[in-house]
């Protein structure tokens, strides 16, 4: 762990809320001031949990009064279930977000007016994520407002261990709602942006052939107090998706984020974000499935593990088998 020593917080940097922000970074210094600067006015105290990064990230984030901690990166589950852990966290209440993420005034007002007052029963809070893609807020196409678990009272949250798309949950009590945009703007190129969803292609054929498999790598069943969409979004997950047919289900998602919840509103950018992450990313999920599930006929499981350590650098373990394979999707 690196020296956790953090510089006098600056003048602009309010008492805020008993709020601790834990954000999670990888070369992040084009985004890493701006998810910063839009949390003084609610957090009482910012950790960064850094994977190493090779930019400026670190020296931003400390110059910034982030406190700022370094560990080896498997997934974005075990980093923030291992911040939630670990880090010596004395506030009242916890907050997860990105570091491409920033808190819209809306938000923090909200935040700063209805986290104090929340009674004992409540131990958590929603708040809606906006994504701006290619400078557009995605308001249609299902994807707004997407209503997530951000913040919740500290040792009450938990983060469910999954390989892509986890979700946060508290252990008991309510989850009430802060009105306002949590607003998701990478400011990077699409170049880096396929990229990245390339890789979450692989991590997301690793959830399903564990599903599939029974190999023990996720966490494959809900807990906790969980909203409804999750429960929903669980089932299409892990019941009516697998059932469908390879390649077909990547057109049937697609067409129903498009054209059945009017993704076409938000114009080209709308096409292009629909496209790329309904349509392009599923069906090359279906075509790793494909290439994994042949690997693993031919060369058995450990080696399609070690190709993921190798090849991908993505070190799942060692599988913990548990019972007979499931049906193939």
């Amino acid at each position: 762990m690196a020296d956790t020593t953090v510089p006098a917080k600056d003048a602009s940097w309010s008492s805020g809320l008993s709020l601790t922000a834990i954000i999670l970074t990888y070369d992040e210094e084009l985004h890493i001031e701006r998810c910063i600067r839009s949390l003084k006015p609610v957090a009482s105290r910012i950790y960064v949990v850094d994977s190493f990064s090779t930019d400026a990230t670190v020296e931003i984030a400390r110059r910034e009064g982030a406190e700022v901690v370094q560990r080896k990166f498997k997934n974005q589950a075990d980093q923030f279930q291992w911040a939630l852990d670990n880090l010596p966290t004395d506030t009242d209440w916890v907050m997860r977000i990105d570091a491409d993420e920033y808190i819209s005034a809306e938000l923090a007002t909200s935040m700063t007016t209805r986290i104090p007052r929340a009674p004992a029963s409540v131990s958590g809070f929603y708040v809606d994520r906006l994504v701006v893609f290619l400078g557009r807020p995605i308001r249609h196409g299902g994807f707004y407002p997407m209503r997530v678990l951000k913040i919740w009272r500290t040792g009450l949250g938990r983060v469910e261990q999954r390989w892509i798309d986890e979700y946060c949950v508290v252990k008991q009590g309510l989850v009430d709602y802060c009105p306002g945009d949590l607003i998701d703007e990478n400011l990077r190129d699409l170049t880096w942006w396929t990229d990245k969803h390339n890789k979450y292609s692989s991590r997301r054929v690793i959830d399903l052939l564990d599903y599939e498999l029974q190999l023990g790598l996720s966490q494959h069943a809900l807990s906790g107090n969980v909203s409804r969409r999750q429960v929903v979004y669980h089932r299409i997950k892990a019941r009516i998706y697998p059932a469908l047919p390879p390649y077909f289900r990547a057109l049937a998602y697609y067409l129903y984020r498009y054209v059945f919840r009017l993704g076409f509103l938000d114009g080209q950018q709308g096409l292009v974000f629909c496209f790329l992450q309904a349509l392009w990313n599923l069906f090359l999920v279906d075509a790793k499935l494909y290439e994994a599930r042949r690997m693993i006929a031919a060369k058995g499981l450990e080696s399609f593990i070690e190709h993921l350590r190798d090849a991908q650098g993505l070190d799942v373990g060692p599988p913990r088998l548990e019972s007979e394979p499931r049906r193939s999707a």
